[in-house]
């Protein structure tokens, strides 16, 4: 072992060539590596500088490696840039193309169009010898070509044929509510006045709640009341049934803008259709009452033939038609008095419902709005059968 110089101050070991220490620069102090102290001194020395130098080693060869990786990242980013803008002006020139193309193509057919708008339509026209046709005359147009407008105008009108078309099949299946059909068919189904017919009953109109009254149609901007109704008779006899008398209604005032309607206070005694045409049905007395407003009259009618009288025999029909095939409520309790208008007036027919949760009816074809929902109700006569849709879509 040759001999080395200590730093007193720092511990730095070197070679004894050097005056100085090469890191505090502190002079230096002889060792003698004879001594065991010594000796053992300058081998820790060594191999803390040693340990040093490979730490600095080792810190050096990091730094080299993180130098290389961060250049490696840089280039591998440089090259996704310059990659990514080559795609971009690839991009930008093929749309730069397509425009070009595109615009090269209306251009084109500009110009077909602008030609065949420029060159002149020739029809034969004939030789003046008549033998037939030596010449073409410009300027006249195809009578063949059909103008676009009307194209189009056909398609529209075939499109709003179908959706109405379409609408009013799903309005009749049920399948949708449209409230302008259920006012076409309330409109529909109102019973028209008929005229005095002493062979024919007529119709039996709509029977109203208690509670109820008519409404009202104003005319013009300002309703008029009813103040007071009174009927050409208050007492009426029947000894036969089927006998038929017309009684008529006075308002007051006479321009008043409210609607009268007659009811029966029991239809198996007297019908009464909506103009007042009374028709005996069976023995025993009954009321026929007809509103006008808040305003009532009452005309009382005894039938003093007996049940005997009334026929019972079947009659020769072959097929049954009812006073109305449908009808719409729109609240519950509102009412309507169904009736075979092919059969004799006291001919036993029977009434059901089929949903007695949307309406009811009793023997006398009484139908009363009960829920919500769309059923029918059916009238059999022997054999043969008859049916009225019954919606009942309350507000």
């Amino acid at each position: 072992m040759t001999n080395k110089n200590v730093c007193p101050n720092c511990g730095q070991l070197f070679d004894t060539d050097l005056d100085k220490c090469p890191l505090c620069g502190t002079a230096p102090q002889v060792v003698d590596t004879a001594d065991p102290v010594q000796r053992k001194r300058i081998t820790e020395a060594e191999r803390k500088q040693r340990r040093a130098e490979r730490k600095e080693a080792a810190q050096e060869e990091r730094r080299r490696r993180k130098d290389a990786e961060f250049m490696r990242d840089a280039d591998e980013e440089r090259e996704y840039e310059e990659e990514e803008a080559r795609r971009k002006e690839e991009k930008r020139r093929r749309k730069e193309e397509k425009k070009a193309a595109r615009r090269a193509a209306e251009a084109e057919e500009d110009e077909d169009e602008d030609e065949e708008e420029e060159k002149p339509v020739f029809t034969a026209a004939p030789a003046r010898d008549g033998r037939g046709p030596m010449s073409e005359t410009p300027g006249a147009r195809d009578p063949r070509r059909v103008p676009r407008i009307f194209l189009i105008l056909s398609a529209l009108v075939l499109l709003a044929a179908l959706a109405v078309g379409g609408s009013y099949l799903l309005w009749k299946l049920d399948v949708a509510e449209i409230p302008y059909y259920d006012e076409l068919a309330a409109r529909r189904n109102e019973t028209p006045a008929q005229p005095i017919d002493s062979e024919t009953p007529s119709e039996q109109g709509m029977i109203l709640p208690s509670d109820s009254t008519a409404p009202v149609r104003p005319a013009g901007d300002s309703p008029v009341p009813c103040t007071d109704v009174s009927l050409s008779q208050t007492e009426l006899s029947f000894d036969t049934v089927g006998d038929q008398v017309q009684i008529t209604v006075t308002r007051t005032p006479a321009n008043t803008t409210d609607d009268y309607y007659f009811a029966s206070s029991d239809v198996a005694v007297v019908k009464v259709s909506p103009v007042g045409i009374v028709t005996a049905v069976g023995p025993g007395q009954a009321t026929i009452t007809v509103t006008c407003g808040s305003k009532t009259a009452a005309c009382s009618v005894n039938c003093t033939f007996s049940e005997d009288s009334v026929t019972t025999e079947a009659v020769a029909v072959d097929h049954l038609e009812l006073n109305k095939d449908d009808m719409t409520f729109k609240a519950p309790g509102e009412n309507y008095v169904l009736s075979v208008t092919n059969l004799p007036a006291g001919t036993e027919v029977s009434w059901r419902s089929l949903d007695e949760t949307i309406c009811t009816v009793d023997a006398k074809g009484h139908v009363v709005a009960v829920g919500a929902g769309t059923t029918r109700v059916v009238v059999s006569y022997g054999s043969l059968t008859a049916e009225c849709w019954v919606r009942c879509r309350f507000e």
